[in-house]
């Protein structure tokens, strides 16, 4: 921030509260830590969880909820106060830290919260000023509930913790978690549950941990109280059991470091400008730094995106999956690179019947630990289109040819998933053979029972699921890609020739003509279900579709039963089985309102992809900044929802860059694609800052023409409908655009 000691920041905070809202979530993440409190300054946030409110505030650290609810009451002469809502004048939130202001008696307070990386935890610091004229005595109570269960167990902790103490700070540990907090000052007084206790070491059920502190305020004067509760894995603290004492003496400049580390971050992603549009700006800005508080790196081994908060921090590799492309387009292609070893490390090399993998199958759902879990029919089928784009957005022929063994793998995982009969890929029924293995061991709940493991994994669409097939498709053309460029001429082949005879018969089997739709899945023996559902729109956006049924399709998915203003449902509302609660037969989900914006770009309709576009920031928008999973069917209303979640906010991200502004980047063959689809009332719009390998490309548009800049040392051309343009580093090279590109048809 700006050094000064009081969390002033030159650069503006992302919200502003000047009253508190316990409601409002506020989120603050390091790469290994994350502190959930609320819009009241307290480190306590109820939110509706399946169907019942829980408790999500706290620290939390490498995959593991460190602590609930964490109250501070400091009591002077003149009477005593909570920190909260009952004192908050003002709250600044930064993507680094949380600075706010709180009024006591003869004394106010200015507290700083933020997360550092190393050790993996949160600071807690309070600047208190005396507002006397007398030396002013003051004794602060600090009480946190340990917690100490993965996040992944909603509103479950641990009976049993090990509590013990040595000269700087408190140890907590269960089952292989563990966290300390360090101090600064040391405490005058310990109490576990409420009793006093003279520290060592203890051993039993643990309701609070109560730490009491002195200060003496001079006249007028300021004094400091702060903390770090760090840790996560057991490992962690028993490696470095001084890491929080040596994080609170450097204090000024972790909070720094972690600004620096943010402002370097976003100057190295892509600037837009919309003057036609401002609410396109802000929501890209806010969508982008939501993005980057999802970054994770837990243990050193382990980089990729959390999916979401608060039940959904770790890495889940379908939502990563979708969270990848965004984060290429934004340039950071050494973080998505990393999150593809992460993920491949894990690639089942054979059947594992108790995690439901198969060979060659990528896991579910990764975290420190390891936990990890396979069992998807949609989850493997997005890295070889990942690996494809990442090489071409670096131009790094060698990466393809290091990760050709993984792809192979995941190509003969496919193929073994293929029907015989149909030529489809078959999706459903993965979790049996891990049922199955369980049942020998013992009795084990994985939680709700799934038909199958696509996107919407508790409704019924086994067999073939028409975005499954789509996913395949795109997957085959992407090997096919791959191997073409590591030479690999017969395998490129065979799989061209798959990703062709694949999508025959998808053209030929999905088109529901009662609807002007596609079907929602395809049993074996040919049947289709019929259900009208968002997913037929990734048929859309791969291009499988001739110019009139694409247009239909996403005509029929802006129709008020599926589409509603805020957003796109799971289900259309005309179907029997819908339910406006249901998590995946009627709720709406940001996901697919993202869909239906890329698929209505992809048909040449502008406007209706501005205005699912324009869903998406009103949502983000009066959500501070975040994305929610999903909201009712029947009103605007989160249900059951993370309050942040990566598949909400990265397509949305990657709709910018693809559709609206048409790019596609082909660094191996020396060729930027661009075919801008902008509103017939727009008059300008730029992008500066593109990441493209080792150069960058500013463009600048307006009606008719486009003008770019390219910083790359070698020249790459620009194709755009008049045709093939070289740019070479320099001054500004502007193209006569031949046609009104932003109201042209596919």
């Amino acid at each position: 921030m700006s050094g000064d000691g009081n969390g002033a920041s030159p650069t503006p905070p992302t919200r502003i509260l000047t009253r508190p809202d316990a409601d409002v979530p506020v989120l603050l993440t390091s790469l290994a830590s994350a502190a959930i409190t609320s819009g009241s300054s307290e480190f306590a946030l109820r939110q509706d969880t399946r169907g019942a409110p829980l408790e999500w505030g706290g620290v939390y650290a490498q995959g593991v909820r460190l602590t609930g609810p964490w109250r501070v009451r400091i009591t002077v002469p003149g009477g005593s106060v909570e920190l909260g809502a009952s004192t908050l004048q003002r709250l600044a939130v930064y993507p680094w830290a949380a600075v706010s202001s709180h009024a006591g008696p003869s004394v106010g307070i200015v507290q700083t919260i933020a997360p550092f990386d190393d050790p993996p935890g949160v600071l807690r610091r309070l600047i208190l000023t005396s507002t006397s004229d007398e030396p002013c005595a003051v004794h602060v109570e600090s009480e946190l509930i340990p917690y100490l269960a993965p996040v992944l167990i909603e509103g479950i902790k641990p009976y049993e913790y090990r509590v013990s103490t040595n000269a700087a700070a408190v140890h907590v540990h269960s089952h292989g978690a563990a966290f300390a907090l360090a101090h600064d000052p040391l405490p005058t007084a310990l109490e576990l549950s409420g009793a006093p206790w003279l520290g060592g070491t203890f051993t039993g059920e643990v309701a609070t941990l109560t730490a009491h502190y002195g200060l003496v305020l001079p006249a007028r004067g300021t004094g400091q109280i702060a903390w770090v509760v760090w840790g996560g894995l057991k490992r962690t603290v028993d490696a470095a059991p001084h890491a929080g004492s040596l994080a609170l003496a450097e204090r000024a400049e972790r909070i720094e470091r972690g600004a620096q580390a943010w402002t370097a971050w976003r100057q190295g992603t892509p600037h837009l400008r919309f003057p036609d549009a401002p609410w396109l700006e802000e929501a890209y800005r806010s969508a982008r730094d939501a993005l980057r508080g999802l970054y994770t790196a837990p243990s050193p081994d382990l980089t990729g995106v959390v999916a979401g908060y608060p039940w959904y921090a770790t890495i889940w590799c379908r939502d990563l999956g979708w969270m990848l492309p965004a984060l290429i387009w934004l340039g950071d292609h050494e973080w998505a690179e990393r999150s593809l070893r992460s993920v491949f490390r894990f690639q089942a090399r054979s059947r594992l019947p108790i995690l439901s993998a198969a060979a060659g199958e990528l896991p579910m759902q990764i975290s420190p630990g390891p936990i990890f879990l396979y069992g998807t029919s949609d989850t493997t089928l997005y890295y070889p289109p990942l690996v494809a784009q990442l090489v071409a957005h670096g131009g790094r022929p060698e990466l393809s040819t290091e990760l050709y063994p993984v792809l192979e793998r995941i190509a003969a995982w496919g193929e073994a998933k293929v029907d015989a009969g149909t030529g489809l890929l078959s999706n459903g029924n993965e979790l049996d053979s891990m049922r199955g293995a369980a049942q020998l061991v013992g009795k084990v709940h994985y939680g709700f029972d799934a038909h199958d493991t696509t996107i919407w994994d508790s409704a019924d669409r086994r067999d073939h699921a028409v975005d499954v097939q789509v996913l395949w498709i795109r997957a085959l053309e992407a090997l096919a890609r791959t191997a073409a460029t590591v030479g690999k001429t017969a395998a490129a082949d065979d799989w061209q020739v798959a990703a062709t005879r694949t999508t025959r018969t998808f053209v030929e089997r999905y088109p529901w003509a009662a609807e002007g739709y596609l079907y929602d899945s395809l049993h074996h023996d040919g049947s289709p279900v019929r259900h009208v559902r968002p997913n037929a729109l990734r048929a859309v956006s791969a291009g499988l579709l001739g110019p009139d049924l694409a247009q239909s399709v996403v005509l029929r998915a802006s129709r008020p039963d599926l589409t509603t203003d805020w957003g796109v449902r799971t289900l259309s509302a005309s179907d029997p089985t819908y339910r406006p609660t249901a998590y995946h037969e009627g709720q709406v989900w940001s996901v697919a309102t993202a869909w239906a914006a890329d698929a209505a770009f992809a048909a040449g309709q502008v406007d209706l992809g501005m205005r699912f576009l324009r869903s998406l920031a009103d949502r983000f928008r009066v959500e501070g900044g975040y994305g929610h999973e999903c909201y009712r069917g029947d009103r605007a209303e989160p249900y059951d929802s993370c309050f942040l979640l990566g598949l909400s906010i990265a397509p949305f991200l990657t709709t910018i860059f693809e559709r609206l502004w048409g790019l596609t980047i082909d660094l191996l063959g020396r060729r930027i694609t661009a075919a801008p689809r902008f509103p017939a009332t727009w008059n300008s719009a730029k992008l500066n800052g593109l990441r493209i390998g080792g150069g960058h490309l500013d463009l600048d548009w307006r009606p008719g023409q486009l003008a770019a800049i390219w910083s790359g040392t070698d020249p790459i051309d620009l194709v755009t409908s008049s045709g093939i343009t070289r740019l070479t580093s320099g001054p500004a090279t502007t193209v006569q655009l031949a046609v009104s590109l932003d109201r042209a048809p596919i």
